[in-house]
């Protein structure tokens, strides 16, 4: 277990070596990459290469840090300036847009852009080391190339958080001296544009319309909006109230966003760009370094947790290089604009050793995490996002209660299976989730519908919130395109002691089988027992039971292989029915998982009519349908 930032720094140290040779040794042989960016070949090279700058900058003043690259053994700052010398040198063959058409080059520019922005950053932590002893023609060699790149990317951004990495890019060359005045109007307009992605409470949405609230959220906005503060041009006149303004809204955010984190650091993974890993907890440590308001023993805890989760429950991979999954190799897991050196955004994890030794974060006594001073229930406060963080340590762990948190609020996007990184009804720290392939849907912690030929099913998709409170989520979703008169609406009520109830009505238009999935349980061995609707695996247990006026019968579910962010295969139980014919359904669900503690008693559910009761101790909740 990691207790201080010496020990860290240690393990951020040993992490970077094998990072570094690895993007050398492809970088010299000119290795084809498997796993790529979608903007192309260029740009998944280029992840590799400047991705681990994002946290270095600590390490490049140690005489020591060292690798072998280029048959031989060089300083890390002399291999990132041969990198970055050779990528933008007018008649270099490694130039890095030697192969882009006019037709790409604003992809280009703003995924290059990007990638760069880690160089700079590492520049301006590491000013003295990396860019200080470089001949001038040099600096202005690689100024001006990553000056053009970044003014394409600012005019032409993708509109969302791609906009900050040629707003830090810009504004760190202006302190090195390479200011073009021109880009002060882009600068102002991309000020405007994230700005405009604020949606209160210290949250942003990630795009134009609303939706995009997921893992992601923690890196996408709130980490850069503070490295703003520490490179932003202080010369500015709205500096210092823009500085205010970010450090309060990080503030906020971050009272609640501490709810996520289980005892041991995992949080309840969803959403996008889940092979980050630990860049989630970069957050806490710039809000130290820039003077928040905050806990800072609770921000130790989280920091050195979050990242020791990950180094203790990985399965190892064969290079000692994390790659693209969660907590194994998973190519499975990677978004089409996550290469395989993509995943080194997670160094961004590291940037809290920007913080010295003496520095109060660390000096802090750690304190112990929400979880761990007792179970709580927390409702997010921003209007329509919808979701609940139940805290138990003794039974699940963090759990996610989902009404909104998805990415089909205006538009349907589909990549990779998005209902599974986006709809499911919860999201557990200890049980994880699992994707759907083309031939075995995963509806764990979903209600899905199978057509009579089995040639189609569905899952929970776009979900449309009915109410939100603490007590019930109400929300329904029209499973097929194809039938908008089928309609499932469920009201979700969390309980206690690892249990929550799960009502559904279920509207059919026409002849389906309805089945219904409970948590996920990962496995190592075969070890797993199952019967009668209870999976146990060790101390680990997942059941779920059903109460309704039609036939149902349990069954375990297995799933794809690699498509469990947690381990390479899990299992989950379910119910199913027979083929129903076309008409309405009243299910009610109790669902339980634990890893610890077996409560004696379950909740008691009861249907009469329209009307469903559960109790479950001093609880009792009725549900009219």
């Amino acid at each position: 277990m990691i207790k201080s930032r010496k020990e860290l720094a240690a393990l951020a140290k040993k992490t970077y070596i094998p990072l570094l040779e690895r993007a050398a040794r492809r970088y010299e042989n000119g290795e084809i990459y498997q796993i790529l960016d979608h903007i192309g070949y260029e740009c998944t090279r280029i992840e590799e290469l400047f991705r681990p700058l994002w946290g270095i900058a600590p390490f490049l003043s140690d005489p020591d840090f060292r690798i072998k690259a280029f048959g031989t053994e060089m300083h890390a700052c002399d291999y990132i300036t041969r990198i970055i010398s050779e990528g933008t040198a007018e008649d270099s063959p490694r130039r890095f847009d030697r192969n882009v058409t006019p037709d790409t080059w604003v992809d280009f520019a703003n995924q290059c852009i990007t990638e760069i922005a880690a160089y700079l950053i590492a520049v301006h932590f590491a000013r003295e080391t990396l860019w200080e002893p470089l001949p001038a023609a040099k600096k202005e060699q690689i100024a001006g190339w990553i000056h053009r790149c970044a003014m394409a990317a600012l005019k032409d951004s993708w509109p969302n958080n791609h906009y900050w990495y040629p707003v830090m890019s810009i504004e760190i060359l202006r302190e090195l001296g390479y200011w073009d005045p021109s880009a002060e109007p882009y600068l102002q307009e991309a000020y405007t544009a994230l700005e405009g992605l604020y949606v209160g409470h210290g949250w942003y949405c990630d795009g134009k319309e609303f939706g995009r609230f997921d893992y992601y959220e923690a890196w996408a906005h709130q980490l850069y909006t503070l490295l703003w503060i520490l490179i932003g041009n202080k010369s500015a006149p709205d500096y210092a109230e823009r500085c205010e303004r970010y450090k309060r809204r990080t503030e906020e955010y971050l009272r609640f966003y501490a709810h996520y984190f289980d005892e041991d650091g995992g949080l309840p993974a969803y959403g996008r760009s889940l092979s980050y890993r630990f860049a989630a907890i970069g957050v806490f440590g710039l809000a130290a370094l820039v003077g928040c308001d905050m806990d800072l023993g609770l921000a130790k805890s989280i920091i050195l947790r979050n990242i020791n989760y990950f180094y203790e429950k990985s399965l190892p991979s064969e290079d000692g290089c994390f790659n693209c999954g969660y907590l194994y190799p998973s190519a499975r897991f990677a978004e089409n604009y996550a290469s395989e050196g993509a995943t080194c955004c997670l160094t961004e994890g590291f940037m809290c050793l920007l913080a010295g030794e003496e520095h109060p974060l660390w000096t802090a006594e750690a304190k112990p995490l929400h979880i761990e001073n007792g179970d709580y229930l927390v409702e997010c406060p921003v209007e329509k996002l919808d979701f609940l963080l139940q805290g138990e340590k003794d039974f699940g762990g963090v759990t996610l209660f989902n009404n909104a948190i998805h990415y089909f609020q205006t538009i349907n996007y589909a990549f990779n299976d998005m209902c599974g990184y986006y709809s499911k009804f919860c999201y557990n720290s200890r049980a994880g989730f699992a994707l759907s392939t083309r031939d075995k849907p995963s509806f764990d912690n979903m209600i899905s519908l199978f057509t009579a030929d089995r040639s189609m099913t569905s899952l929970r998709g776009r979900i449309h919130t009915v109410s939100s409170a603490k007590e019930q989520l109400v929300s329904y979703h029209i499973p097929f395109a194809n039938d908008p008169e089928t309609r499932i609406t469920t009201w979700t009520l969390p309980l206690s002691k690892g249990y929550h109830v799960r009502v559904q009505k279920v509207e059919l238009s026409r002849p389906y089988q309805v089945r219904e999935g409970g948590f996920c349980i990962g496995v190592t061995d075969d070890g797993w027992r199952y019967e009668n609707g209870v999976l146990t695996y060790g101390d680990t247990v997942s059941s779920i039971r059903v109460v309704s006026d039609t036939e149902t019968k349990f069954e375990l579910q297995k799933i794809h292989p690699g498509m469990h962010n947690l381990r390479p295969h899990a299992y989950y139980p379910a119910w199913k029915t027979v083929e129903l014919p076309a008409g309405t359904y009243l299910f009610a669900t109790t669902v339980f998982f634990s890893t610890k503690e077996k409560p004696q008693v379950a909740p008691e559910v009861k249907i009469d009519g329209n009307t469903v009761t559960v109790r479950f101790g001093d609880t009792e909740r009725t549900v009219t349908v």
